[in-house]
């Protein structure tokens, strides 16, 4: 498969304003002593114009566990700025928060917004036909003529916002067009004597020398595991590329458009993953492991690698997170070369983070999309998402921003919390500005371009859900729990089934149930997807 590089990360600095990086403590005051900071109170603010969001806390300490009375700090300095009486809900992360939100459509219990996957994810399957969300197109058009222009036009055209060719959704970019990468804990390479794998038969012999030594230090050499493994496997996996496949992609094979689950390159990542298992340098239980605990895992010194994005670095990599590991270093890298010479990791796709929705029962749909354009629009929706709080998160001085990362304030990831679980336009932990703020700006930059370098093409990635997949979930093309790929890959890796017969019967029995029928649905879309 090839690699496509379209769009390049922009790097240059704000012009408008000047990231300064305090040797000191930051100010603790509070956002009620800055009712005058900033631009003036908007138009409309003294109107009671209410919206309900409903998000997921993206899996950051501060939204998913600090009292809603420190949270209550940011919305209420959100409400100042943008003239809206705002209540946000924060539901879970990864699977936690689908299975949340499959209750909450059940229910009826939805918010004014509500974030989703994409308009036809099977959490709430049928919904656009039912009547469920609104048309926003001419929403859009009246009231938020900016959104159309903000957001990658790649986004925009995906069936994950839009059907027979109306808007349902707005799309939340990720920012760039890749973040994917492999973490590594440089220090253990160090202390082994090691480079960065750049094969997998280099990463083998990493993995052995991980697992005969006490690489955390803590007396125990067989706690250690060279890679991770939790039950989220789409999150986990870093693998399947250096064999030329990628769960969720789907290519061009003579003539048919087909997912690469069923090819019989996906067996020899199989394969692969279960040679690990069995030698022992996967946890044993690693479908047990869940993907929220994976961090402290980490932090413990349980894992030589994990599968993580480049916005995560600044983060993981901070010596003080790792317990009694004083000399804890991070190394960000491409997958190890397989058999052919492929390294793939991120998955060509739409740019899109997530999806906001409005549902039909929304009683002031206009207001809503006002409000996304104002944090598209304002400045100071922009200093918010990027810096948090003025005189709380940071200060300006002589027309420039100081923001001291390891002041009080921003301390619990209070600033994870504004830029990714509380921001409604994109994942801010890529924005431009935040990296250039970064004391480790190069390093990520550098991430950024390994991780769009190592991207393999979708050849449906436009593909809008299949008439073949209706009522037939276990059918999904990627690591989905309780669909046929993932529970034929955790069978045959822990060794409760043979490799290749049972790699085989899963593909027979896929085709069988819908499979093949919407192999020729996706190839009949190809054709004529690529006739215009």
């Amino acid at each position: 498969m090839g690699r496509r590089s379209k769009y390049m990360l922009v790097t240059g600095l704000l012009s408008a304003m000047t990231v300064v990086a305090a040797c000191g403590g930051g100010s603790n005051g509070q956002a009620e002593g800055n009712t005058q900071a900033g631009k003036e109170v908007p138009e409309g603010a003294g109107e009671k114009r209410e919206i309900s969001i409903l998000l997921s806390h993206n899996n950051y300490q501060f939204a998913s566990r600090a009292p809603e009375s420190e949270k209550e700090l940011y919305y209420k300095e959100l409400e100042r700025l943008s003239g809206y009486k705002l209540s946000f809900e924060f539901l879970g992360h990864a699977d936690d928060y689908r299975q949340q939100l499959a209750l909450r459509f059940a229910s009826g219990e939805l918010a004014d917004l509500v974030r989703t996957a994409s308009i036809d994810w099977d959490v709430h399957a049928g919904a656009v036909d039912q009547g469920v969300f609104l048309e926003l197109g001419p929403l859009i058009d009246q009231y938020a003529p900016n959104l159309k222009k903000s957001i990658p036009e790649v986004a925009w055209n995906s069936p994950k916002v839009s059907k027979n060719g109306k808007i349902y959704g707005i799309p939340l970019s990720i920012g760039v067009p890749a973040d994917r990468i492999i973490m590594y804990r440089q220090d253990w390479l160090d202390k082994l004597n090691m480079e960065v794998p750049e094969t997998l038969e280099d990463f083998l012999e990493f993995a052995e020398a991980v697992k005969q030594n006490d690489m955390n230090g803590d007396g125990d050499p067989n706690n250690e595991y060279a890679v991770s493994l939790t039950d989220n496997l789409a999150w986990n996996d870093v693998f399947s590329g250096s064999f030329g496949v990628r769960p969720g992609a789907w290519h061009m094979r003579d003539g048919r458009l087909e997912p690469d689950i069923i090819q019989p390159e996906m067996k020899e990542v199989i394969a692969f993953y279960k040679q690990m298992y069995d030698a022992g340098y996967i946890h044993k239980d690693f479908i047990t492991k869940k993907q929220a605990d994976r961090t402290g895992d980490a932090y413990k010194g349980l894992y030589g690698t994990w599968g993580a994005a480049v916005y995560q670095y600044p983060g993981n990599s901070k010596k003080e997170n790792y317990i009694d590991q004083p000399d804890a270093k991070l190394t960000m890298a491409a997958p190890p070369k397989g058999p052919r010479g492929e390294n793939y990791l991120q998955l060509e796709n739409d740019q899109i983070f997530f999806v906001l929705v409005i549902p039909s029962t929304t009683k002031n749909p206009e207001e809503v999309i006002k409000f996304l354009e104002w944090t598209y629009t304002d400045p100071e929706a922009d200093k918010f998402f990027t810096y948090g709080i003025k005189d709380h998160n940071y200060t300006e001085v002589d027309g420039k921003i100081v923001l001291d990362p390891e002041a009080e304030a921003n301390q619990g990831g209070t600033l994870g919390f504004v830029r990714v679980s509380l921001n409604m336009r994109e994942l801010g932990e890529n924005s431009e500005s935040v990296i250039a703020m970064q004391p480790d700006s190069d390093v990520l930059i550098a991430g950024y371009k390994l991780s769009e370098e190592t991207t393999i093409t979708n050849d449906a990635m436009y593909l809008s859900k299949l008439d073949a997949f209706d009522g037939r979930p276990e059918l999904s093309v990627g690591f989905s729990p309780g669909n046929l790929f993932y529970d034929t890959f955790v069978k045959l890796v822990m060794g409760r089934e043979p490799l290749d017969s049972g790699f085989d019967k899963f593909v027979e029995e896929w085709k069988s149930r819908g499979g093949e029928a919407a192999i020729l649905e996706a190839t009949e879309w190809y054709n004529e997807f690529h006739k215009k």
